[in-house]
């Protein structure tokens, strides 16, 4: 195999110096001429009708430039059901939806006049239990389903709050119940948590003299966006320009339509005037958009050696008010319930439910970190009524190159064993214990601790501490069919600029792209840069989601440096006298075969004279899936081909549990993942270790708390997420690379996998060390020491 000179190196990252001495521009650091503020009246009340909205001496507040109500901007709009509207019409349906939006000269007067509106409501009783909701007879949050247009994937349930119903189906579930000598069956629970991005979301927005609409915004899909706004207000894509700042955070928030819309709706009131609307915290977390909560039950079976035989696993989303992306989150977890293994009789009934609380939407992993928790931890649970280590239970059934998933298509590019492997190795991780029960890997002797006698399960009754190691694995699509385009210029100095249209958040496409291209043209890294995206001259690009962009632009970008090597090969053959056919461009350099005084090296393009007076040298390529994509079985989800590319981990951990206080403390994690090749190694690494703590937090300590709707936690004081002294423990990160074949120089995705496996990971060491599983996060000092009967 031939050794790259730029992928598979661990480069500087290109947007680094911009970003750490803080000339990096956001959401919220424009200012525009004539800039108006923009701010809302939202609603106290989870459920209501509105009577009346009286805004007479909010218009009379001094700077006051415009208000706007529901019915000037009667536009809907959703990614799959387009049941929201720019502002509340009639009715209002969780707590902090916008009803009455002020622009105003500063941001000081349109908070007064926002104070100044008075709504009088009909409150009506509020759907907040999400297994109730979805009973037939519940009180419906939408009336009426089939009032809205339904496009893609959604399947609501007329007459119901079901606004998604998914369902797999492979082998005969019954089947393997009876063939099973051992099952198990359990419910498990994941909260409503909050994105916690570091910017809020913000937008500005101007309409000018000619209806031209341009948003400025932090938005991780530019294009859906444009789309979105275009299809709401009935206008051509061409009168609206999205330009996308830099994003302080996104992890799947700021992929859909929010403070866009309001922004839009003030610059409708006062054209010409560009309005800005920043959300506060309180509003990030009622007014935007959250990771819903769900409720899980899995129940598996196996044969008494191990194999797995037959798993069912119903879930019940609560995706809030809203549909909005609910659907995908469902479509996307649905097809990894059966995890990572060969079950040859699969069940799975997914309903997305919509109550009065707060939009659950896109979270980073797409319902794939909720599912895992539920069947990893399972797992665990029938490992310990098998009497079998956990780690030999899934290295048992993982899947293998070749191997048949649970959507019935053959597998190729999977890394399962090798990370269970790796982790394992790593974490220290120990064999059967002769004649114990198994429940994981439990390390009961802690040095410097008081030890009692052991209880029943193994914990010392008297307190003190104990340790256990959990190890968990996961699968995930990509969300296909989509498309990237990418378009290079080559500029008269000799350098290149890539026009594309994925977003920069974190996750390194600024760097990954340019070495990709540098290593197929062949030429140093420092000759390529990035054009900031904005739609009025970017390319298509679907989103900036689903782990997606290192695999589809990058392949995007091959297909465009394709063809710019076409047209130089034409210049040189101009420039020399040649037969086009006789010109080569190989290792970085321009050549003639058969004549070796001809050579150029495409770094010194610029002094070879042979773009002197010649036209543009223009590469355009694009990738798109849906070509390859077999379109599931809506009901069985049955494909030859459900995805372009699965992403497979795994994570061990090791914990400390002390059982006075009932707090556990992480000691060490291992993480392993399949990223098909590493086209920047330690990008791929700071992905993995940022999901790392990301899915602590998830474990241990982040829910948001509702009293009748109202979240009661939204602040980031009592919302806790971890810091840097949460994180004060070792993370070891190892790269596995199954080079897919279809992939650039075999590339995957790795920007959401890290975060799959992490509470799972240390769930199962937590049941190691106990015997007992906390099965609804977070993992508090409270519930475990309810688990251990200490409360």
């Amino acid at each position: 195999m031939k050794e790259l000179a730029v992928v598979g190196r661990s480069v500087a990252r290109k947007d680094a110096v911009e970003k750490v001495t803080g000339s990096a521009l956001f959401g919220d650091d424009y200012r525009h001429p004539g800039q108006l503020y923009g701010r809302f009246y939202r609603s106290p009340l989870p459920h209501a009708l509105i009577r009346n909205v009286d805004v007479s001496k909010a218009l009379k507040v001094p700077g006051v430039r415009g208000v706007v109500l529901g019915s000037d901007v009667p536009y809907y709009f959703g990614p799959f059901i387009k049941d929201q509207t720019f502002l509340a019409l009639e009715k209002v349906r969780y707590v902090g939806e916008p009803i009455v939006g002020v622009a105003a000269a500063s941001l000081e007067a349109a908070e007064e006049a926002v104070q100044c509106i008075k709504v009088d409501f009909e409150p009506l009783p509020p759907v907040l239990d999400v297994l109730a909701a979805a009973q037939p007879g519940a009180p419906l949050v939408h009336e009426n389903w089939s009032k809205y247009e339904i496009t893609g994937l959604a399947r609501p349930i007329a007459n119901t709050n079901i606004c998604d119903l998914f369902t797999l189906r492979k082998g005969d579930i019954e089947t393997g119940w009876r063939e099973a000598d051992v099952i198990v069956e359990n419910d498990f629970y994941v909260p409503m948590i909050q994105h916690a991005t570091i910017e809020t979301h913000v937008a500005t927005a101007q309409v000018d003299t000619n209806g031209q609409i341009t948003v400025w915004s932090p938005t991780q899909s530019p294009f859906y966006l444009r789309q979105e706004l275009a299809y709401a207000l009935g206008l051509p894509m061409s009168n609206i320009r999205i330009i996308c700042t830099r994003v302080g955070g996104g992890f799947g928030s700021k992929h859909e339509m929010k403070a866009e819309a309001l922004a839009v709706s003030l610059a409708l009131k006062v054209k010409g005037r560009p309005v800005c609307v920043r959300f506060n915290r309180q509003e990030e977390f009622s007014g935007s958009v959250v990771r819903g909560p769900a409720y899980i039950r899995v129940k598996t079976g196996a044969k008494r050696d191990g194999t797995l035989v037959a798993q069912h696993v119903v879930i019940h989303w609560d995706t809030g008010a809203y549909s909005t992306y609910g659907p995908r989150v469902n479509y996307n977890a649905g097809f990894s319930a059966a995890g990572p293994y060969s079950i040859p009789n699969i069940k799975i009934d997914g309903y997305c439910v919509c109550t009065n609380k707060p939009i659950g939407s896109a979270y980073r992993g797409f319902g794939v970190p909720e599912i895992s928790f539920a069947t990893e931890s399972l797992l665990d649970e029938l490992a310990g009524e098998l009497n079998m280590d956990p780690l030999e239970l899934r290295l048992r059934n993982a899947l293998v190159e070749g191997s048949i998933a649970a959507t019935g298509e053959r597998l190729f590019s999977v890394g399962v064993k090798p990370a269970l492997e790796a982790v394992a190795k790593e974490i220290g991780w120990q064999g059967p214990v002769a004649g114990a029960k198994r429940r994981g890997n439990s390390l009961q002797s802690v040095p410097a601790t008081q030890q009692g006698s052991k209880g029943e399960e193994g914990y010392p009754v008297m307190g003190g501490k104990v340790r256990g190691r959990g190890v968990a694995c996961f699968c995930k699509l990509t969300g296909t069919p989509s498309q990237s385009s990418v378009v290079i210029r080559l500029n008269e100095d000799g350098t290149f600029t890539i026009l594309q249209s994925g977003i920069e958040m974190g996750q390194g496409i600024e760097t990954v792209i340019p070495q990709i291209v540098a290593e197929e043209l062949g030429i140093s890294l420092e000759k390529i840069k990035l054009s900031p995206v904005d739609t009025a001259y970017s390319p298509y690009e679907k989103s900036t989601t689903s782990s997606r962009c290192t695999m589809h632009v990058g392949n995007a970008a091959l297909a465009a440096v394709k063809e710019l090597k076409e047209q130089l090969c034409i210049l040189a053959a101009g420039a020399w006298g040649m037969d086009v056919a006789s010109i080569q461009i190989v290792d970085g350099k321009i050549t003639a075969s058969g004549d070796l005084t001809k050579s150029i090296a495409i770094d010194r393009l610029a002094e070879s004279g042979i773009l002197k007076n010649k036209p543009p040298v223009v590469g355009h390529g694009s990738y798109a899936t849906a070509d390859i994509w077999d379109s599931p079985d809506p009901e069985t989800r049955q494909s030859s081909r459900s995805t372009v590319y699965w992403m497979y981990g795994a994570q061990a951990a090791e914990v400390e549990v002390d059982l006075d206080t009932g707090q556990v403390e992480v000691l060490k994690i291992v993480a392993a993942h399949d990223v098909g090749r590493a086209i920047n190694p330690d990008a791929c690494r700071q992905q993995v270790e940022g999901a790392v703590m990301m899915g602590l937090g998830n474990a241990m300590m982040e829910e948001m708390i509702l009293q009748q709707g109202v979240v009661v936690n939204n602040n980031l004081t009592d919302f806790k997420v971890p810091t840097a002294m949460d994180c004060d423990f070792p993370v070891q990160v190892f790269l596995v690379e199954t080079m897919h074949p279809e992939g650039p120089f075999g590339a995957k995705g790795i920007g959401e996998p890290g975060l799959c496996p992490t509470a799972p990971a240390i769930g199962n060491a937590v049941y190691a060390a106990l015997g007992k599983h906390v099965r609804d996060l977070p993992i508090t000092g409270e519930k475990v020491l309810k688990i251990i009967g200490k409360l």
